[in-house]
């Protein structure tokens, strides 16, 4: 099947888009993250990415698959499967119903086992188009098991000290994994209001939360750990929040602090601590998931292209898609497609 990256995933011969971020009639949306959607006409999509967008979809006319159900068309069909990354992620597998070809859309990517989602399936494709948010060597993780032991220290030391632990991670997927973690080690946790409407869409989607958590309303609690999504407006809700005499540490929970520490974009961290805890898969992860499945050609998109160049190394027929493409990608783009 042909491929064209132009803001999303399309796939020509079926006049289908995927995570089209322009407005379309009808496209999959792989899950509910805002870099991956637009006002569709009739998006597809999980019924646990439908609970998170429903206010935004709510003049729309959404078409709800289940995990393994397919959405049949004279053409092709589509089937949607765990992506493992944030409530309801699906990747999306398109099957040319005349020749049999099999086409796999992973979306963003989680390979580790999480808390609070399902778990990612392997699912064997002839064409692989593979986000690679961190398609590159140097961003690899250490077990999560230890970035969250790490992360439980250091917020009971700045207990001790007296200090209100901040907890920074993305409202949608990260916050609630982050929240998981410190009920599990027996904290009393505040929320963020974006981050609390979501762990209540959460619990409305199946999953449990092991423990109470409340609503952060501008009032800190001795021994509380607070989560906030990363952003300038957090911490002026911080600031103007504190109690006289009381600090705030601020610990990030990110695959960017990996590598270099750095965004690709430059900026610095914004953390008192930065930890390598990710929802996407690291360098590793990827390599191995294009391994699992099989593919005859593989397309990266939405990230670094350095990981489409480690699969030529390998003996992969594979480009990177998009405007970050290097010299590689374009030499070998004509005999693939």
């Amino acid at each position: 099947m042909d491929v064209v990256f132009d803001r999303g995933v399309y796939l020509p011969q079926f006049d289908l888009w995927l995570d089209s971020l322009r407005k379309r009639n009808t496209s999959v949306v792989s899950h509910a993250h805002s870099d991956h959607i637009a006002r569709h006409v009739r998006p597809v999509l999980t019924q646990g990415t439908r609970i998170l967008l429903d206010d935004y979809f709510k003049r729309s006319e959404p078409v709800e698959l289940g995990y393994g159900e397919s959405l049949e068309t004279p053409e092709y069909s589509i089937t949607l499967h765990p992506a493992g990354h944030c409530l309801g992620s699906a990747q999306t597998l398109v099957m040319d119903r005349r020749t049999g070809e099999r086409l796999l859309y992973t979306g963003d990517l989680r390979i580790q086992p999480s808390p609070i989602n399902e778990p990612v399936e392997a699912i064997h494709c002839d064409t692989l188009v593979i986000e690679s948010t961190y398609g590159r060597p140097d961003y690899v993780f250490p077990p999560q098991e230890e970035a969250i032991g790490t992360a439980l220290r250091v917020i009971g030391q700045w207990l001790e000290q007296g200090a209100i632990p901040i907890v920074l991670g993305w409202r949608l997927g990260k916050a609630q994994e982050a929240l998981h973690h410190l009920l599990t080690a027996g904290l009393p946790v505040a929320c963020e209001e974006s981050v609390y409407d979501i762990a209540r869409r959460y619990e409305s989607g199946g999953v449990r939360f092991p423990g109470e958590y409340r609503l952060f309303a501008g009032d800190f609690r001795d021994g509380e750990v607070c989560i906030f999504p990363p952003s300038r407006k957090s911490r002026e809700q911080v600031g103007q929040s504190l109690p006289p005499g009381k600090s705030a540490r601020y610990l990030e929970l990110t695959g960017w602090a990996a590598g270099r520490g750095e965004k690709p974009w430059g900026r610095g961290r914004p953390g008192d601590s930065s930890l390598p805890y990710s929802d996407h898969a690291d360098f590793n992860d990827l390599m191995g998931y294009v391994q699992a499945v099989r593919p005859k050609r593989v397309y990266t998109v939405f990230g670094f292209p350095d990981l489409a160049a480690h699969l030529r190394q390998q003996g992969y027929a594979a480009i990177h898609l998009g405007k970050n493409a290097g010299p590689g990608d374009q030499a070998v783009q004509m005999p693939l497609l």
